[in-house]
């Protein structure tokens, strides 16, 4: 297919996705948007015309409907930039919290919202529409008025529509959040099982090695991987985790490499202690700093030094980590075939959950020598719930 169809397609679905985007920025630049407000109204107050001329058998009477076909798209377009107004407002009065759980079908209010609210766009737009004709026609501003009988009946149509296409469009997006959420849990347990059979055996194999000649380092060794185990099969069954909680698995981790390397591992965290409530996904930062060891100062005959920070960065959160390695270039020149899966699983997953605003860079050290990785995550609380 034509990459510039494919490119027009992608812009008219995240423009028509934006329209039932309560409370969230838009995707793309407003006149983009409102063409397809008044062409998406436009198109219901036809279909009404329609369906209205089928039911009454009048179909192939052009001169039955023709003259109210205008007049029910310009309905139409009015009622759908009503509703967008009323979305956009929500997102204004509404508290954020709130709007998540309409976002994920939680709570009663959702039915108000996606059904009562287009029914009453529906009449404000009939009644204004009204007004404006007489206005025309009269050449001095008329009264509003409530509508007569089959102002009633065409709002009844007007807003039953409206609702159901509302409706279809929050039911097709919960189903997409689940397969969003399917998806990344099962990379999460791709990720997982990718990080555990060697760490496994590598573990098992010095823990049996010691426990002979070194016992209490051998015991450190297998209390800090039990401890590591405990809490990564939590967190394969939570949708998020807190920061400390994350925070207590790496450190677990580190314990066990540490007693592998003994002084070659060096390692620091910086972490403040507000910010360990703040939740994020689930093994998000042990493959990262995995990477850094076996990448950067693993190599390295007298090891080196790992510092894990994390800080407020205006709303969001940003966690850097830093090592004194071989450095990235000598790091990416020795991979592995394969070694990048799991910082692409961890880029998948952001892009899940956060979309385009979170980020994974990772770059040189200033100094040259070491690594240098830097999570931006835009909010302190995951949300994968779908874009309405």
């Amino acid at each position: 297919m034509n990459p510039l169809s494919n490119a027009w397609r992608h812009t008219v679905s995240t423009a028509f996705d934006d329209l039932w985007h309560i409370g969230a920025p838009r995707r793309l630049p407003g006149y983009v948007h409102w063409p397809l407000i008044a062409l998406t109204g436009a198109s219901v107050g036809a279909l009404i015309v329609l369906l209205a001329a089928l039911f009454s058998g009048n179909l192939l009477r052009m001169g039955w409907w023709s003259p109210n076909f205008l007049w029910s798209m310009l309905t139409g377009s009015i009622i759908m930039g009503l509703l967008q107004g009323s979305f956009i407002a929500l997102g204004w009065l509404i508290p954020s919290e709130r709007l998540r759980q309409w976002r994920d079908g939680v709570g009663r209010s959702r039915w108000l919202v996606y059904i009562g609210l287009p029914a009453l766009c529906s009449l404000l737009g009939l009644i204004l529409l009204d007004v404006l004709m007489r206005s025309v026609a009269m050449g001095s501003l008329a009264r509003p008025r409530w509508p007569n009988f089959g102002l009633v009946i065409t709002f009844l149509i007007c807003g039953t529509l409206l609702a159901g296409l509302s409706w279809w469009r929050l039911r097709a997006q919960l189903q997409a959040h689940k397969v969003r959420q399917q998806m990344t849990e099962a990379q999460l347990r791709l990720l997982q099982a990718q990080i555990e059979p060697h760490f496994l055996f590598n573990t098992l194999a010095n823990v049996q090695g010691l426990i002979d000649y070194e016992p209490a380092l051998a015991k450190r060794m297998l209390d800090a991987f039990t401890d590591y185990l405990r809490a990564s099969l939590l967190q394969m069954r939570a949708e998020d985790v807190s920061l400390g909680e994350e925070l207590d698995l790496v450190q677990s981790y580190l314990t066990v490499m540490q007693c592998r390397m003994g002084q070659r591992l060096r390692w620091q965290l910086d972490i403040p202690a507000e910010l360990r409530t703040a939740r994020i996904p689930p093994l998000l930062l042990q493959p990262l700093i995995e990477n850094a060891i076996h990448h950067g100062l693993e190599p390295q005959i007298d090891g080196g030094q790992l510092c894990l920070r994390a800080r407020m960065d205006g709303s969001g959160l940003c966690i850097e980590i830093d090592d004194d390695g071989i450095g990235l270039a000598a790091a990416q020149q020795r991979q592995r075939r394969g070694s990048g899966v799991a910082l692409q699983n961890i880029r998948e997953r952001l892009r899940a959950t956060y979309g385009p605003e979170a980020s994974l860079q990772l770059q040189a050290s200033t100094d040259g020598h070491g690594t240098h990785v830097r999570l931006n995550l835009p909010r302190l609380h995951p949300q994968t719930a779908p874009a309405i």
